[in-house]
């Protein structure tokens, strides 16, 4: 508990850190997404976890030149926070952002997740993920609002693969809002 009220208490400075950055288009970090997410979203399949929703924050870097043969995707890290009992989830990966036309994209991210979700005995309001760490991958489709900023609805998915004994996964779907510097 002592760390949800930690991460949300990080998420609601983030605008103040954000705004005495510089945006400079050169430096380390290069974007900053935050969002709301429907946890464990029934839109999909049924919900097994609480309702309650999912604060999104995350922070891309500048692609390494080491990066460039797979399409210079752009290192992250990033949380998914649950407002209520539902579970949360820190992760980190690389990310592709391709664009449709000239306002419109579509991104994809990949990468690992550590959770504080139940392993090992599910109850009646959560899943049963089999291991802490997972994978964790998203979709999104977006819009630029202009040079800095963009919004997105995203689907990001945890599960371990199978690499564990259960495998339930979680599914959110939302709405993020990204300024890029």
């Amino acid at each position: 508990m002592f760390l949800k009220r930690f991460a949300l208490a990080a998420l609601a400075a983030a605008p103040f850190f954000c705004a005495s950055m510089p945006a400079n288009a050169e430096g380390l970090l290069t974007e900053l997404r935050i969002g709301v997410l429907d946890h464990d979203s029934d839109l999909l399949r049924t919900r097994h976890e609480t309702g309650d929703p999912d604060i999104n924050i995350e922070a891309r870097f500048a692609s390494p030149d080491f990066l460039s043969w797979a399409f210079a995707p752009n290192p992250l890290i990033g949380a998914n926070i649950n407002t209520g009992n539902g579970t949360s989830l820190a992760y980190a990966g690389l990310g592709w952002t391709f664009y449709l036309t000239d306002d419109f994209f579509t991104d994809f991210t990949f990468g690992g997740a550590i959770h504080d979700g139940e392993t090992t005995t599910p109850s009646s309001g959560s899943r049963q993920y089999g291991c802490s760490v997972s994978f964790h991958e998203s979709f999104s489709l977006g819009y630029d609002l202009d040079k800095h900023n963009a919004i997105m609805v995203s689907v990001d998915h945890m599960s371990n693969a199978s690499l564990c004994d259960e495998n339930d996964g979680l599914t959110n779907l939302g709405i993020r809002y990204a300024y890029r510097f």
